[in-house]
């Protein structure tokens, strides 16, 4: 049975399940979707398919065969593009439109007309299930959740694989973003966005060695600033306990006392003398 991109790719082992577990795509199975893709693309050349720029050039061409296809690729209404199927007879009837072009990745980018947290974003591709889609981000959103709209399409609620809304902060400007359309959501291939958490982490970092620097240089500041006072006070203790020594052999000398060593081991009853000597 043919493999498709929405089976391929789904998000959960068994689809639409989230409690089934995260889904990993495997290599077995891409290797073979991709040469679905090449052969569909060999058969088409081979059985003389035709390219247009712009539907409306493929429009005003019915000069082929009735189930003749066609791809149109280019048109400015991405939803334009795709692959075409020849109905009637040459000359007459129609082209319909009966599938997307067989692409496994679509380029979207966020040009910035929307807003941070309802994002809109443009292809040259119409945006499908079908495909992957690697989409830029202008800027950081600041709220959660947060919308996507492709190519003017309804809005899509952007989710991580496990199914969570993106997290304030969590989609950074410049970065890149692959994910899928899938009804009413747009889930990334990831739980959350790992530049942007390392970001976070990394100004973290960046804002708490700041805060430690800080914190150190008032401390040393005010360390010194108390060993300075200290100092000060100690200077002035002993210039005061000089003054008082002065003062206090000036007085002895007036009323002829005699002056003595206070030291602990002074002799009291010997004026003069000193135990130490």
């Amino acid at each position: 049975m043919a493999l498709s991109a929405a089976e391929v790719f789904r998000d959960y082992v068994t689809d639409g399940i989230p409690s089934s577990g995260k889904f990993d795509p495997k290599k077995p199975e891409i290797r073979t979707l991709l040469g679905q893709y090449e052969q569909v693309i060999a058969s088409f050349l081979a059985s003389g398919g035709k390219v247009y720029t712009s539907k409306a050039s493929l429009d005003t061409d019915l000069v082929h065969d009735a189930k003749t296809m066609a791809w149109v690729v280019g048109d400015a209404t991405a939803a334009n593009n795709g692959i075409y199927q020849k109905q009637g007879a040459s000359g007459t009837g129609s082209w319909t439109r009966v599938a997307d072009l067989p692409y496994s990745f679509i380029v979207a980018e966020d040009s910035g007309a929307g807003s941070p947290n309802a994002i809109q974003a443009s292809s040259s591709l119409p945006i499908s299930g079908s495909a992957l889609v690697l989409l830029s981000v202008f800027e950081a959103n600041t709220a959660s959740p947060v919308t996507v709209s492709f190519n003017g399409g309804l809005p899509l609620t952007i989710k991580t694989n496990a199914g969570f809304d993106v997290a304030a902060g969590g989609l950074l400007g410049g970065m890149l973003v692959m994910g899928r359309a899938s009804e009413t959501t747009f889930r990334l291939a990831s739980d959350q966005a790992s530049a942007a958490l390392l970001a976070q982490m990394e100004q973290l970092l960046s804002d708490t060695t700041a805060e430690i620097s800080q914190i150190i240089d008032d401390a040393v500041t005010e360390f010194t600033a108390d060993t300075q006072d200290m100092r000060d006070q100690a200077e002035a203790f002993a210039s005061a306990a000089a003054a008082s020594a002065t003062e206090a052999e000036m007085y002895a000398e007036m009323v002829g006392a005699a002056v003595y060593d206070f030291n602990f081991d002074s002799d009291p009853e010997t004026p003069g003398y000193d135990w130490n000597d």
